[in-house]
């Protein structure tokens, strides 16, 4: 049994691979790239050591990577930011069609046949093109609005607000029988020398639809009058709010750049009539015979007065022109027992905007007012031409020149700022009776559209 175990150990170490036991194969300790590169073995360069079995066609099949001592690749370039004073361009988007819903029209607004399509390329103008969809001519432009003293030149946007300040005054100096100049009225207690009237305007504006427009406006009057006397200068003032008028503008008409409406509304009266002025030094007293308040001082007709006017506009491309005609119709006796004469105006304009800030303008401006119709009882019509009834009417034509100058741009949140100026001197006139004449016209204001 014992020599049949040692036979067997015998033959089992003679089987044994005598190259296992190779000087050249002791394994020798690791390299330092042993870790990083499995298989790689530095006796054998260009081959990998297999621990499987591998022939050794096997073997030279397989390659060893490139040596880790090669250059990193290189750092990738820095980002280029541009240069702020040439900035980079952003890509421009081709246009869209959309469909669109315009802004209500007519008087009562309506939602249907508002619907239209429109090439947009820029969202960001979306809402500055609805402001002027329907809006014929441009009234954001310096030129766009008449000059300041006409009122009810032009409509709104839907949803625009526009608001207003603006004062007139009037000259009066030198007296004159018809169309001719006179010395001072003689056979008259109180000849009249000068006069000067002044309102302050404030005047609101409303887009209620594209083609109906709202307009409201309360003015503050300071009216006085110098005469002569035995006594001396006298000075007799008024100063109180004048009637309030309410409008719309109502389009009738539109076409290429050009715009038609008419305007329609009423007066209505304050009441400040009964009222005395005083005036000095020592002025007379008052009396129901010797009232030292004549008409043209008064602020109110004392009556409901229809107003009715047509207005037409026609915009180039720097250009504005536009005519207007007026009525006020008084619809019958105040408390004091007489009514005004109807008054009638013809105004037309030319504007020449010249930078997108100012604009300059020329006027022609026509009146025709009649004259009193009855006569107030307490008025002594001896005392002075100014107290007569029937010398009250006038007509006269001025010619003006103004300048417009906005404050702020169209896309500003408050849409429009701009200031107004507008001066001239009668070119015609002629008076009833013996009466003051009119020498100068200013007229200054500012407005906000928003």
């Amino acid at each position: 049994m014992k020599a049949w175990f040692v036979a067997l150990l015998i033959g089992g170490l003679l089987s044994l691979n005598p190259r296992a036991y190779a000087k050249d194969q002791i394994p020798k300790s690791p390299e330092p790239f042993d870790s990083v590169v499995p298989g790689y073995s530095p006796g054998n360069s260009g081959r990998v050591v297999s621990s499987t079995g591998l022939s050794d066609q096997n073997l030279n099949d397989q390659t060893v990577p490139g040596p880790l001592t090669a250059a990193p690749p290189a750092d990738p370039e820095l980002p280029t930011w541009g240069h702020y004073l040439t900035p980079s361009t952003s890509p421009v988007l081709s246009p869209v069609e959309y469909s669109l819903v315009g802004p209500p029209t007519g008087i009562v607004q309506h939602s249907e046949g508002q619907d239209y399509r429109a090439v947009v390329s820029d969202p960001n103008t979306l809402l500055n093109y609805d402001a002027q969809f329907g809006q014929n001519v441009n009234i954001f432009r310096p030129d766009g609005m008449a000059p300041i003293g006409v009122f009810g030149d032009h409509t709104l946007p839907t949803g625009t607000t526009f608001l207003s300040y603006r004062y007139l005054q009037n000259s009066f100096d030198q007296n004159y029988v018809g169309s001719h100049r006179t010395g001072s009225p003689t056979g008259y207690p109180y000849a009249p020398t000068s006069m000067m009237q002044n309102s302050q305007v404030a005047l609101f504006e409303y887009g209620a639809t594209q083609d109906f427009t709202v307009l409201a406006y309360l003015p503050f009057q300071h009216n006085a009058i110098n005469s002569q006397s035995s006594a001396g200068n006298y000075l007799a003032t008024f100063t109180n709010p004048g009637d309030v008028r309410i409008q719309g503008l109502l389009v009738v008409r539109r076409a290429k750049q050009s715009q038609s409406h008419v305007n329609f509304g009423i007066s209505i009266p304050v009441g400040f009539l009964e009222q005395l002025s005083t005036g000095g030094p020592n002025p007379p007293e008052p009396s129901q015979t010797a009232p030292n308040n004549p008409y043209a001082l008064r602020t109110s007709s004392g009556t409901y007065d229809l107003l009715m006017g047509y207005t037409y506009r026609k915009q180039t491309d720097y250009w504005t022109f536009g005519g207007q005609a007026n009525a006020v119709i008084p619809t019958g006796k105040n408390t004091l027992d007489y009514e005004l004469g109807n008054q009638f105006q013809l105004t037309g304009w030319a504007s020449r905007r010249w930078t997108e800030r100012w604009s300059t303008s020329a006027r022609l401006d026509g009146h025709w007012n009649g004259n009193i119709r009855g006569a107030d009882p307490r008025l002594n019509p001896t005392l002075s031409p100014v107290n007569q009834a029937n010398a009250q009417g006038r007509q006269y034509v001025n010619g003006l020149l103004g300048v417009n100058y906005l404050l702020t741009r169209p896309e500003h949140r408050i849409r429009e700022q701009r200031l107004f100026l507008e001066s001239g001197v009668p070119l015609y006139q002629w008076v009833d009776g013996q009466q003051l004449g009119l020498t100068w016209t200013l007229n200054a204001g500012w407005g906000m559209a928003f």
